[in-house]
């Protein structure tokens, strides 16, 4: 009896799905609504949103005006608050196309399976007008997030969506995707993206989805579809499909796609693309790739050769530690070279003293002749990758040390105790070790700097350090550097702190209100900025220039406004950068631990990270946004509904690409 009712249940999934733009209706004329940001009644919502004001926001989710309904639900998407979903699911079926749409969006934010059959429901099958398509699209996205398996079969076997059904098309991959990075997958949707891709007549949008499914889920199976990905690859020249490709070749793991991945390093053009590829192969057996890869880290293209050398860091092998060695000199940037030292230090083993003391003098002459302090900071990683190190490392935690080196010094403290050699090398005596290196963080935490705790706290956490039971004594001082946290700037570090202290058995206090010191949008600003105005940040490589969102995101775009008119940013360092990815600033300490007193609210409806170039709000979980951005290489659909997007850039993406770290801003302007 149980099977057979879950076999209706799947039957009732797939026919709703099914008949989708089939059967006609009597078609309904939604009203209109206006959605402009200069209508009091909207910014009364997002100062209730920036609030946090939730009853009142359930209120205005039952008004008349269709405008304020889907202002209210929006405001939910970021709000994120299972207690509104009640309030919610009526406006899954609101007259109003974009109502119900919205309230999906918020629906799938929220996360909850509860949602399920509410979303099942309000998939309007009978649409033949199209009046709620974007309302279906959101809804097969929405389930993505909060969905059973039996669904995901279900969105996987749609076979009658045509190449002009863009949004349904659209829904229908994005929700194979979302179910994708929930660490669910289907064969049958697997098989659908892998067509979605090959099909010449879908959307440009559905194959990037496809692409990207093909690149970010795990555990799936692609040896059915070998040969169609390879042909693909053969035929395709868009890069953003490109790099999602070699991602997938890679996991088919034969002898003739690593052959083919080779060869396609020569003759590939695009560095974003090459990077993928370099990762792709890292899958494979170390023998058939190293040589390679010691020729990709003497590339003139830093991104590549940053990420070539990375893979001998994680996957070197001691008998090629001199080759390392070797190497460094041929490097070009400074990224790469700091890497195959650290490759180099941490390979060679006490059958190569003579190298290995020659290796760690170079690298000591290397820091002290750094261009800036990022470059010593990896030089010094590159020294702590030796074990026999780690004494001299806590010299860098002094107070005279510049922050992003102190930051280094902790961290790489904290890399010995997980190095898997440890126990090996310090036989019977890894307790006593690590009591050692417990002291020196000990120490570091009576600093009280916000960074190096926040450190200290995710390495307790970290079953892999081993440090929980010798910090255990410590747990009076993680308490009494919590209550001398100022609150919000330092609110990520309290996080980490609340969680070490949780492993004790401590339960930390909530964040007191008066705390969290969320600023409000200043519409004076938002009125200001004209569809024509632009920021131009004048960076030391060169200029870039960016549109920006008040309608989508006001509350990020009022606060990166009033910055640059404070000229905070001038000066600031691209404190991390991850090649074909992101690069990221803002940080006032330099090390990504910074922020100001005071934090925004998330932003999160509605929008995609489909393009390169976006410009995204830094943040260590909801509402803790304030001055940290970023810049995407590529699309990164995985940001969705998870960062807010704020902006683009329309000029200078030449110049986000060649920026590496430590490069900064001059100075931002705003052109209005």
């Amino acid at each position: 009896m149980k099977n057979r009712c879950h076999r209706g249940h799947f039957l009732h999934i797939a026919l709703i799905l099914m008949v989708a733009a089939c059967v006609p209706v009597e078609e309904k004329i939604p009203l209109p609504f206006n959605t402009s940001l200069q209508q009091e009644s909207l910014r009364k919502i997002y100062r209730m949103q920036t609030n946090q004001q939730k009853d009142s926001l359930l209120y205005y989710l039952k008004s008349e005006d269709p405008s304020i309904r889907y202002a209210a639900a929006r405001a939910f998407a970021s709000f994120q608050d299972s207690t509104s979903l009640e309030s919610l699911f009526p406006l899954l079926t609101d007259q109003q196309g974009q109502v119900r749409a919205m309230a999906a969006i918020a629906v799938g934010q929220i996360g909850s399976h509860r949602a399920e059959a509410q979303l099942t429901a309000a998939f309007d099958g009978r649409d033949s007008a199209r009046l709620y398509e974007e309302a279906n699209s959101a809804i097969l996205e929405a389930m993505g997030k909060i969905g059973s398996t039996q669904f995901l079969h279900a969105l996987g076997t749609i076979s009658n969506y045509q190449p002009s059904d863009t949004l349904l098309l659209l829904g229908q991959a994005r929700g194979i995707y979302r179910y994708a990075l929930r660490n669910m997958v289907d064969p049958e949707g697997t098989a659908t993206m892998v067509r979605y891709l090959s099909d010449d007549a879908m959307p440009p949008q559905v194959k990037l989805i496809a692409a990207n499914y093909l690149h970010r889920a795990q555990d799936i199976d692609l040896t059915p579809h070998a040969e169609q990905l390879i042909a693909e690859w053969h035929s395709v020249s868009d890069p953003y499909l490109r790099m999602c490709l070699a991602t997938a070749l890679g996991k088919l793991k034969t002898a003739a796609t690593s052959k083919l991945l080779i060869e396609s390093l020569q003759t590939e053009s695009d560095d974003r693309v090459k990077c993928n590829i370099i990762r792709a192969l890292q899958t494979f057996d170390y023998k058939d790739v190293q040589k390679v890869f010691l020729e990709i880290v003497q590339d003139n293209h830093a991104g590549p050769a940053e990420v070539a050398a990375q893979y001998f860091v994680n996957q070197g092998k001691t008998q090629d530690a001199t080759r390392y060695k070797a190497v460094i000199d041929q490097c070009k940037h400074w990224q790469s070279k700091t890497r195959m030292a650290e490759a180099a230090n941490k390979n060679m083993t006490s059958m190569f003293i003579p190298a290995k003391t020659a290796l760690n003098k170079d690298i000591l002459a290397y820091m002290s002749q750094a261009r800036n302090v990022y470059e010593k900071a990896a030089w010094l990683k590159a020294w702590g990758s030796e074990i026999r190190n780690f004494e001299s490392l806590p010299k860098y935690i002094d107070a005279d040390q510049h922050i992003v080196i102190r930051t280094q010094a902790v961290t790489s403290l904290i890399d010995v105790c997980k190095d898997k050699n440890f126990d090996a090398y310090f036989a019977g005596e890894g307790h006593l070790i690590r009591s050692q290196i417990g002291g020196y963080l000990a120490n570091a935490i009576r600093s009280g700097d916000a960074g190096i705790l926040a450190l200290i706290a995710g390495a307790i956490t970290d079953s892999k350090t081993g440090l929980k039971t010798v910090m255990s004594d410590r747990k009076t001082e993680l308490s009494k550097a919590m209550t001398n946290l100022k609150l919000p700037e330092e609110m990520e570090t309290y996080l980490e702190l609340a969680k070490a202290l949780k492993e004790y058995n401590i339960e930390s206090p909530p964040v007191p209100e008066d705390k969290k010191s969320t600023k409000n949008i200043d519409w004076k600003i938002i009125d200001s900025w004209k569809q024509e105005s632009k920021v131009v940040i004048k960076t030391s490589l060169g200029d870039v220039m960016l549109e920006l969102y008040p309608d989508r995101a006001p509350g990020s775009v009022s606060n990166f406004i009033e910055l640059v008119n404070l000229k905070f940013f001038d000066g600031k360092a691209f404190h991390r950068v991850v090649p074909n990815f992101v690069v990221q600033t803002g940080c006032p300490r330099g090390d990504g631990f910074g922020s100001l007193d005071f934090t925004i609210r998330s932003e999160l409806a509605g929008a995609y990270y489909d393009d390169e170039g976006y410009v995204g709000m830094a943040s260590a979980g909801l509402h803790t946004e304030g001055t940290q951005f970023f810049v995407t290489h590529s699309p990164a659909p995985h940001l969705d509904g998870r960062y807010t997007i704020f902006g683009k850039v329309i000029s200078g993406m030449d110049v986000i690409h060649r920026i590496g770290i430590g490069d900064t801003i001059k100075e931002i302007n705003i052109l209005y």
